[in-house]
Parts: structure tokens; C-alpha cells; sequence
């Protein structure tokens, strides 16, 4: 059990083609919030937050409302299946 726990000695190497996709997103979003203060990133993360909340919340509740299409509610939609004999 013990030596599940050891450090690895090999670090693990990424792929190539991850770490520079990885790379110019992190330009990238450095030039996009360079101007921006402390105070408005927190307000865009927690607008963010929000709406995403927001959204999830939404889904979830027309998921669970009695909003569902005909086609699904209807019990002889089950009949056209064939039975193998």
C-alpha cells in the first residue's frame, strides 16, 4: 500500500499540442483583462456566477415541469416496439 503513496520519479510530460493551446489561451486572456482592476474582474466572475446559476437553475426546473412534448407523455409511444420471439 505504501507504494501507491511514492513520488514519482519521471515528472509526467504533457502533449505537445496541449501545452501550446494551453499557452495561447493564457496570452491570450492576459491582454483581454490587462486594463481591467481587481474590482471588475470580481464583479465579471461573480455576473458570471450568476447567470451560469442562473441558466442550471432553469434547466433544471423545465426539466422537472409538465412542460414535456406530446410524444414523450404518450404511453402507446412504447408500442411500436417490436418484440422478439
Amino acid at each position: 500500500m505504501k507504494s501507491l503513496f511514492r513520488k514519482k520519479e519521471i515528472p509526467f510530460v504533457y502533449n505537445k499540442y496541449y501545452t501550446a493551446a494551453q499557452h495561447k489561451w493564457t496570452e491570450k486572456m492576459s491582454r483581454l483583462t490587462q486594463g481591467l482592476s481587481r474590482r471588475k474582474l470580481l464583479l465579471l466572475l461573480v455576473l458570471f456566477t450568476a447567470l451560469t446559476t442562473g441558466y442550471f437553475l432553469y434547466n433544471i426546473y423545465n426539466s422537472f415541469t409538465d412542460s414535456c412534448p406530446a410524444s414523450l407523455t404518450k404511453a402507446d409511444a412504447a408500442t411500436k416496439i417490436k418484440k422478439i420471439q
